[in-house]
């Protein structure tokens, strides 16, 4: 089974749940030696709503939103607080996602089929939109997945299979027995790469890819299982409570930090809603996967500024924490309801916002000025890159 849970049924489902928030705890920092002081929430304004499903989306120049309306198959982009413009439209029962923004073109991706395990059904494409509103698609995700499956090397599920009473009384589609990663497409995220192409983080890979501007693909890192206890009252049989149980990681964000690492945010798959949420960095020498913190409760969105602060967006428990600076100790930074994705621009962090609302007013997307405590701290997105998020290219001109 593989685990795709940016998808509209998979998060709705989790949220019906109504679990309550947990404190998050933390794993290993790498890259700063001592505490920073935590940024602080400032003046929140509302910047665009009436969207569906923003659960992705990238900030341009002038505070300009490009929104995947990923209930929808629209990309929308929406200037000055202004009405949503279609920007591009994906196939029927496509959904749009994974936004990012480089030097005037849009990348992002279309999907359909994921959870199927079958190559006809589960498509997902990473295409790009130019200045002059012209749509290409780059290269086929799906099909190198189905191909090369990067995270069959990972063993997932149970440690041992169970008895066949026990499993007889798991919920349908749940494994009784260890099962290796199998082919599936969700791509959540994307980013321009350093040097060229585009990092894209795939939910239902499991995986972290480069798609270069040619189209060619390679597997930049495969997130590792997830340990967990099972935990009394998901609707699994009592006989296995308790059991230990190796979730899949499925990643929904990645941002490059001050430090050129990669940072990419963990929503583990079933057993689904506890506080299994983590942040990896991915070591930039060994493109080995290392725990930064864990303890989220629905880690869909995150963003990481010059100071090395890394913001997280925690859908389920509504709220957005921060992990500071030299420290391995999430705290809250905002409470907002149902965030999905983050970014930061200039002095503020954008988040998207009640992105599982069926109803008007539907989803939003706020921006939170940051009242920094370190004078002269500035953010943007993604670290040193292709490009800045305060719109400045690599050779001084503008996004």
């Amino acid at each position: 089974m593989k685990k795709s849970s940016p998808a509209l049924a998979v998060l709705a489902a989790t949220a019906a749940l109504g679990l309550a928030a947990s404190p998050a705890t933390a794993g290993g920092r790498h890259h700063q030696p001592s505490p920073s002081p935590v940024p602080v929430a400032g003046e929140v304004t509302t910047v665009a709503d009436g969207l569906v499903g923003p659960l992705s989306f990238a900030v341009g120049r002038g505070g300009t939103l490009d929104v995947a309306q990923s209930f929808t198959t629209l990309l929308t982009r929406i200037t000055d607080g202004g009405e949503p413009e279609v920007l591009a439209t994906a196939p029927e029962d496509y959904s749009t996602g994974s936004v990012s923004r480089d030097r005037g073109t849009t990348y992002y991706t279309v999907a359909t089929g994921a959870g199927s395990n079958n190559p006809v059904e589960n498509i997902t494409l990473l295409q790009s939109v130019d200045r002059n509103g012209t749509v290409e698609t780059i290269a086929d995700i799906s099909a190198y997945e189905f191909a090369e499956n990067p995270d069959s090397i990972n063993t997932y599920g149970f440690e041992e299979a169970l008895p066949a009473e026990c499993a007889a009384q798991l919920p349908e589609g749940i494994p009784a027995s260890p099962y290796t990663g199998l082919p599936d497409s969700n791509p959540a995220a994307s980013l321009p790469g350093r040097f060229g192409g585009t990092i894209v983080a795939d939910a239902g890979m499991n995986a972290l890819i480069q798609v270069s501007d040619d189209g060619d693909i390679a597997t930049v890192a495969v997130l590792p299982p997830i340990p967990v206890t099972v935990p009394a009252g998901i609707g699994w049989p009592d006989c296995a409570v308790g059991l230990a149980y190796n979730a899949e990681p499925v990643p929904t964000d990645v941002e490059r930090g001050p430090d050129g690492a990669l940072y990419v945010t963990s929503l583990a798959g079933s057993p689904e809603g506890g506080p299994t949420g983590s942040v990896f960095r991915i070591n930039p020498a060994t493109l080995e996967p290392e725990l930064v913190a864990t303890g989220f409760v629905g880690a869909t969105g995150l963003a990481v500024n010059d100071n090395g602060d890394i913001f997280v967006a925690e859908l389920f428990a509504n709220r957005i924490s921060v992990v500071p600076s030299g420290s391995d100790t999430p705290q809250l930074f905002l409470e907002v309801n149902q965030p999905a994705a983050l970014e930061l621009r200039g002095d503020a962090l954008y988040a998207s916002v009640d992105v599982l609302a069926g109803e008007p007013p539907f989803g939003s997307i706020i921006r939170i000025s940051l009242d920094d405590n370190c004078a002269g701290n500035h953010y943007h997105h993604g670290g040193a890159d292709r490009h800045s998020g305060d719109g400045v290219r690599g050779d001084g001109s503008e996004e």
